[in-house]
């Protein structure tokens, strides 16, 4: 954080004692701090701030300015921070402080060619879609719920179909996994994976478990798998979490640790409660037998910021 020309590093650092004074903790986000907004009170570090540009906004209840004298409490720190402020030309606000665009909800449809599971009288090709699932352990009122199906012909031959639908019911994505040996296990359609995948099943009221994939979210109730190598701090889904989860549990494979414990980081920064889900003798979720899953999860450690630095130093990170 700040200008790295010598002549200018101290008085950022005068400002960003001032501003600590002021505001309390925060949290570093690229080129900008996060703090607890003293406009509007939110529980969430939502009030971003720019020292070198002399910026902020409240992500909240829109309170921004480009000059952080708003900011400064008491009249001693106040008269310290005119001494050492310069005003920003006000036309650049914008340039400075753009606000994300948020991209357009994914355009995404069914493949052409699928056929549901849930109906009777299933072809040969659906049978061995059925099969291939009873195997790994789904449940036939798991097809059913989810309205799992397969594809016999097109892009998606011999794939297990499983649709996502958003809040509102609407299709935002859908797993293609091979029944067949494919070289590809999954095949992904065009679109982009930053969706919450089946947010219509979610009970944001209730802790959930993040894991890797759509087959794991079938181990635990309650249950949001990432789609990906990790879990982006601008994602649809982690703005989710931090909006509406007080306690995630996370449950990623074994392999997975630093990318596990960089989500764990994310997620304390942003004020939720993490519990860590041990696999113990299994290397992932998928090998867990069904008694133990309750099990692991009473099990579940709490993960503070002082577990978070010492598994930090240990993975060497």
């Amino acid at each position: 954080m700040g200008n790295s020309e010598s002549g200018l590093q101290p008085l950022y650092s005068e400002k960003f004692n001032i501003i600590r004074q002021s505001l309390g903790s925060h949290y570093e986000s690229n080129d900008e701090l996060l703090f607890h907004c003293p406009k509007c009170n939110h529980h969430k570090k939502k009030l971003s701030v720019n020292i070198e540009k002399s910026v902020f906004k409240c992500w909240i209840c829109d309170f921004k300015g480009t000059d952080l004298l708003p900011l400064i409490s008491g009249r001693s720190l106040r008269d310290e921070w005119r001494s050492l402020t310069q005003q920003v030309d006000i036309t650049r606000f914008d340039e400075m402080f753009r606000e994300v665009e948020v991209p357009p909800p994914p355009t995404v449809t069914i493949p052409e060619h699928f056929c549901s599971l849930t109906v009777p009288n299933l072809s040969s090709v659906g049978r061995r879609a059925e099969r291939y699932l009873l195997a790994r352990g789904v449940s036939r009122e798991q097809i059913y719920m989810y309205k799992m199906g397969f594809c016999f012909h097109g892009p998606y031959k011999n794939r297990v179909i499983v649709p996502s639908y958003d809040f509102h019911g609407n299709l935002n994505y859908f797993i293609a996994r091979t029944f067949a040996g494919d070289y590809l296990k999954y095949k992904n359609p065009p679109c982009s994976k930053d969706v919450v995948f089946n947010d219509l099943f979610i009970d944001w009221t209730n802790p959930i478990v993040l894991v890797e994939g759509f087959f794991d979210c079938l181990k635990y109730e309650n249950s949001v798998p990432i789609l990906g190598s990790t879990l982006n701090t601008r994602s649809r889904l982690f703005e989710k979490i931090t909006d509406n989860c007080k306690t995630v549990y996370l449950c990623l494979d074994k392999d997975a640790k630093k990318k596990e414990l960089q989500i764990a980081k994310n997620l304390l920064d942003f004020g939720v409660k993490v519990c860590k889900i041990e696999l113990y003798d299994y290397s992932d979720l998928a090998e867990v037998p069904e008694y133990l899953l309750n099990e692991y999860k009473k099990r579940a450690s709490l993960i503070t910021r002082d577990d978070y630095l010492i598994q930090k130093i240990n993975f060497g990170g």
